[in-house]
C-alpha cells in the first residue's frame, strides 16, 4: 500500500498530541477512522516507521549507514 506524506504527518501530530496530554486521537486512513489512546501510543509509533519506510522507498531513499570507531591506543 501506497501512504502519502499528509498521512505521515497526520500520525506524528496524534504522537504528539498523545505525549502532551490529549487522551484519544482519531486517525483516518483509507476511509476508516480508528480512534487511540496512551495505551496506543506504540502502535501510533510503529505505523510512523511502517509509513516513513514506505515513503522512502517510493523514493528511492536508503537510510544511510554510519559506523563510529573510537580507540584509544593509536589504531
Amino acid at each position: 500500500m501506497a501512504f502519502t506524506t499528509e498521512q505521515l504527518a497526520e500520525v506524528r501530530q496524534a504522537i504528539i498530541d498523545l505525549s502532551t496530554g490529549k487522551r484519544v486521537v482519531s486517525i483516518t486512513q483509507n476511509g476508516r477512522t480508528v480512534q487511540f489512546d496512551r495505551t496506543g501510543l506504540p502502535e501510533l509509533e510503529a505505523l510512523e516507521y511502517r509509513i516513513k519506510t514506505d515513503i522512502q522507498a517510493q523514493t528511492g531513499k536508503r537510510r544511510t549507514r554510519t559506523r563510529l570507531v573510537m580507540t584509544n591506543k593509536g589504531l
